[in-house]
């Protein structure tokens, strides 16, 4: 019994300690005038950033984004090829600022120590007592109350925008569509982040537009 508690307690610790942020949660938002682009048009994906261009990083998340335009009707060619729509995919992290937070963290011991009473009487002479037995139960362990402490960390802002024109578009050009994924949270590092920020996008990338609203995914955001 006592080896069992001493485990759970050990792996309670090490969540706690862990993981900081709970789980991965996206703000989206998207708008589009997808009815309005002719059904045989392409479309491909770059970035807005030209350096980026030779990113095997960038060059993994375009693949994605590729894959996830197909599964919503849209005829796309590998990324970076000519096309007569571009999808410009955008993303990045800020500094980090810091945070103080504060959590209860369970104590743990014997929650119950009980005795139990056995009690023989002799009917036959008044009540009186022959017998009487007293016996301890085993002890029971959980949690007898919680401490407060704090804590100092890091929470960063995290973004994702894919604009959607027609290629060779102006400066002053509307897109045809508009996805803007906003986050922040203690981890610190876009590779760990952008499958879960990929897969909010897929949730929310169709040509139903307006949407704005929260997207779990699931994921330790830590």
């Amino acid at each position: 019994m006592r080896q069992k508690t001493v485990l759970f307690v050990t792996l309670t610790s090490l969540g706690l300690g862990g993981c900081l942020g709970g789980r991965v949660n996206s703000n989206v938002s998207q708008f589009n005038t997808l009815e309005s682009v002719p059904a045989t048009a392409t479309f491909t994906v770059v970035s807005w950033r030209p350096e980026l261009e030779n990113s095997l990083q960038f060059n993994n998340y375009a693949l994605r984004l590729t894959e996830i335009m197909r599964d919503a009707g849209l005829r796309v060619v590998q990324p970076g090829r000519k096309a007569d729509y571009v999808a410009y995919l955008d993303y990045g992290i800020d500094d980090g600022r810091p945070v103080t937070y504060s959590y209860n963290v369970p104590q743990w011991g014997t929650t119950y120590n009980s005795q139990t009473t056995t009690t023989v009487v002799d009917e036959t002479a008044s009540g009186q007592i022959v017998n009487s037995t007293v016996r301890g139960t085993d002890p029971t362990y959980g949690v007898t109350g919680y401490t407060r402490e704090t804590r100092n960390s890091t929470e960063y802002a995290r973004f994702v925008n894919i604009d959607i024109l027609q290629a060779n578009a102006g400066a002053r050009t509307t897109p045809v569509y508009e996805l803007r994924l906003q986050s922040s949270g203690w981890c610190g590092s876009i590779p760990s982040l952008m499958p879960r920020f990929m897969k909010a996008i897929e949730k929310r990338f169709d040509r139903k537009s307006g949407y704005s609203g929260k997207v779990k995914t699931g994921g330790v955001d830590c």
